[in-house]
């Protein structure tokens, strides 16, 4: 349901593109790329050893392990300069969160059904701004939503939803004419998650808290709309 959305956004878009043809090429609006995407998401850990609220007989969950999956979204870019870009990504990705079992590493447990929808603000900066064929690098700060993370408490109970992410990548820009390409998107993401304390030493020992960290990896091909 929500895959047939998003194919209904990108239709939407599309047809919009004409009317945004006969506007004056050099309106605010032509500096603005709407870009649907989709593509695959794959990766993804997340340590919850001593979260565990179900133990049976000894074995205790250490990680979650995020399902590799399909993922869609939009980035949407308005261009400082013809080389730079400020840039909104969001990313949505179905999953299954599935308990992996310290004392039996080839055993999973429980699965929990859910949704990882990432929000990044950042910069685009483009290499050869000028030309048909267009590399970038890109990357971005914000938050990833753990969506039903915590939908089954009896089961596992993390004490959170929203953490920091943080992305960064590149890739390839492919201008069909003036308002309308294609982008090639390729991105390192990273999640803070559970918290933990490490030990750091110099001439004495002393802990701090830090967090430990989910990383993933995603591949997106998108329609860029120009305005």
């Amino acid at each position: 349901m929500l895959f047939r959305k998003f194919l209904v956004l990108v239709f939407v878009f599309a047809c919009a593109a004409p009317f945004a043809m006969a506007q004056d090429q050099n309106s605010v609006w032509q500096k603005i790329e709407v870009t649907p995407f989709g593509g695959a998401k794959f990766g993804g850990k997340i340590n919850v050893y001593g979260y565990d609220n179900n133990i049976d007989y000894g074995q205790y969950v250490e990680n979650m392990l995020v399902k590799s999956n399909y993922d869609y979204g939009v980035i949407a870019d308005y261009n400082i300069w013809s080389s730079f870009a400020i840039e909104f990504m969001l990313d949505r990705q179905p999953t299954t969160y599935t308990e992996q079992i310290l004392s039996v590493p080839t055993t999973n447990g429980v699965g929990i059904n859910g949704t990882l929808s990432t929000y990044t603000f950042g910069g685009a900066y483009t290499f050869r701004s000028d030309a048909k064929v267009r590399p970038f690098v890109a990357g971005g700060l914000g938050w990833t939503n753990f969506g039903g993370l915590d939908s089954d408490p009896d089961e596992l109970y993390v004490g959170f939803n929203n953490k920091l992410a943080f992305n960064l990548g590149g890739g390839v820009k492919y201008n069909i004419n003036n308002f309308l390409g294609l982008r090639f998107d390729m991105r390192w993401v990273g999640s803070r998650t559970t918290p933990s304390v490490s030990e750091e030493c110099y001439i004495t020992c002393s802990e701090y808290s830090s967090s430990y960290r989910m990383n993933q990896g995603a591949a997106n091909v998108g329609l860029i709309i120009r305005f």
